[in-house]
């Protein structure tokens, strides 16, 4: 089982987040590489939440594809282009019932992505027990 927690010789974060993840031996690591509002179809949804919703479900995407589901998940990093985004970042959470849980995460907002058009990216490390192959 993994362990999501706080050392309590650190300060406690401002946000709703643990510092760290361990995860004991033997497990299977996953690295998810950066999620992008982009459907299946190659479509970009127009907005910020839509871009937003659609990066975690690509996301979940990537860990059913591993056998793996959101509980899997060790860390996250969000990267929004928008200080704006933020509410929609919140909304699109709360849409999906998804919430990060104390999860170790960071949040970015970063000038740009690699296209102009892009909102978001969400990258994240999954972990679970290994169960043999």
């Amino acid at each position: 089982m993994n362990k999501i927690w706080s050392p309590d010789t650190l300060a406690v974060p401002a946000a709703n987040y643990h510092q760290c993840a361990l995860i004991p031996a033997p497990s299977r690591w996953l690295n998810i590489a950066g999620q992008l509002g982009i459907d299946r179809q190659g479509k970009l949804a127009p907005h910020a939440e839509g871009q937003i919703v659609q990066a975690w479900e690509n996301l979940r995407a990537v860990l059913r594809a591993n056998e793996m589901d959101l509980k899997d998940l060790v860390s996250v990093r969000i990267y929004l282009v928008d200080r704006d985004d933020l509410p929609a970042y919140q909304a699109a959470k709360a849409r999906l019932g998804f919430d990060v849980g104390g999860l170790p995460t960071t949040l970015l907002f970063v000038q740009g992505l690699f296209d102009p058009h892009w909102r978001v990216e969400i990258e994240a490390q999954a972990a679970k027990a290994f169960e043999g192959d």
